[in-house]
């Protein structure tokens, strides 16, 4: 586990960080191959209150000219942090294509959730 710097609350408007616990120790993960990172925050007690993950996946392809590229066909990050009250505040943001040229992106900004919908492994 590492001292975890401000970056849990980089993507949290300053009038939320009063609502949430801060971390004190994080870890990390992270996976190249695919690519995909998770992070995850512990309170004082050694409680987790802080999650976040992202991945891309990728396809392989060839164009008119039968040159290789690759093709984005999904990508996410959920980021979420506990609330004083116990409930979760998450954000999850998902892209997926929408054509060979374009992508469709899902933002569903800041949810209210249980802590059965933020991921534990």
């Amino acid at each position: 586990m590492e001292r975890l710097s401000d970056s849990w609350q980089v993507r949290l408007p300053v009038e939320l960080h009063d609502m949430v616990v801060p971390p004190i120790v994080t870890e990390s993960f992270h996976d190249d191959s695919i690519p995909a990172s998770k992070w995850r925050g512990y309170d004082a007690t050694g409680e987790l209150c802080y999650y976040h993950h992202t991945y891309t996946l990728w396809q392989d392809g060839f164009d008119d000219e039968e040159l290789p590229f690759l093709l984005q066909i999904e990508a996410e990050s959920l980021e979420a942090w506990r609330c004083a009250d116990g409930a979760w505040l998450r954000r999850l943001i998902r892209s997926g294509t929408a054509g060979t040229c374009s992508t469709r992106d899902r933002d569903r900004g800041f949810e209210r959730v249980s802590a059965r919908e933020i991921p534990r492994l």
